[in-house]
């Protein structure tokens, strides 16, 4: 007899939910995937109460000048209501798990935000900073002496995840893509405007006819990512983009 195949309903959620918590930290490798990935969550949690942080880690500088850049993200973020971000300027391109300095800054800033939500991309990304950031996120959280439990909420930007939390994001939708505009450094050189609103576009399948946008996150408690390798959490987001690859030329990075 055929195993009876799981439907769609236990794949994929099918109806919006909220994403909770204070304070917000949203974790972006470079200016423009804070509002690209997740400025409409970010958005709808400020405006319900969330105090949110802004961390943006390389200066963006592969693909423009970073002072445009950080620039472009500092006006997007004042178009929205949002906190001006924090720039750490690390080089693009440069991210690496491994990098114990990386690691001891991140673990700094959850001791200093302790907060309740991290935002971060997710290991299905496609380009190399976003996955080193998630890689690296998942090794600081195996600490114990952070003063923090937060649920992590990974973001998309290039790659699709599997989500197991889609937010109505219908009511933030125009504001967001206005402030995507102001990323005309970017947008002149890809199609970023058109690839964001055709995922979010794309995420309202499985929800109801009133929501016409919707962002995708996957969502894991800390306490629970203390128990999955980081091959665990990956699998469990989707598509790893060369993840088997990826550890074996970082190696190990448990704790």
């Amino acid at each position: 007899m055929m195993a009876a195949m799981r439907q769609e309903s236990e794949l994929i959620p099918y109806a919006p939910e909220r994403l909770e918590g204070s304070p917000v930290l949203a974790l972006a490798p470079h200016p423009d995937d804070e509002i690209f990935g997740c400025g409409a969550v970010l958005v709808r949690t400020a405006r319900a109460g969330a105090v949110v942080r802004t961390v943006v880690l390389t200066d963006g500088g592969v693909q423009g000048d970073p002072e445009v850049r950080c620039g472009e993200s500092r006006a997007a973020a004042a178009d929205l209501g949002l906190s001006e971000p924090a720039f750490w300027g690390l080089p693009d391109r440069s991210l690496d798990p491994g990098d114990e300095g990386l690691r001891r800054r991140l673990a700094g800033l959850l001791r200093e935000v302790r907060p309740a939500v991290v935002l971060a991309p997710s290991t299905a990304e496609l380009n190399p900073d976003h996955r080193a950031l998630a890689y690296a996120l998942h090794r600081v959280l195996q600490q114990r002496d952070l003063g923090c439990e937060p649920d992590v909420a990974c973001y998309e930007v290039s790659g699709f995840l599997r989500p197991n939390l889609l937010v109505d994001v219908t009511a933030e939708w125009p504001e967001v893509l206005a402030a995507a505009r102001r990323f005309g450094s970017q947008n002149e050189i890809l199609p970023y405007l058109e690839v964001m609103d055709a995922i979010a576009t794309a995420r309202r399948l499985t929800l109801p006819p009133h929501v016409k946008r919707a962002a995708a996150l996957h969502v894991a408690p800390a306490v629970e990512l203390r128990t999955m390798s980081l091959a665990e959490w990956a699998a469990g987001q989707g598509p790893t983009a060369g993840l088997e690859r990826d550890l074996a030329t970082l190696g190990n990075l448990s704790p």
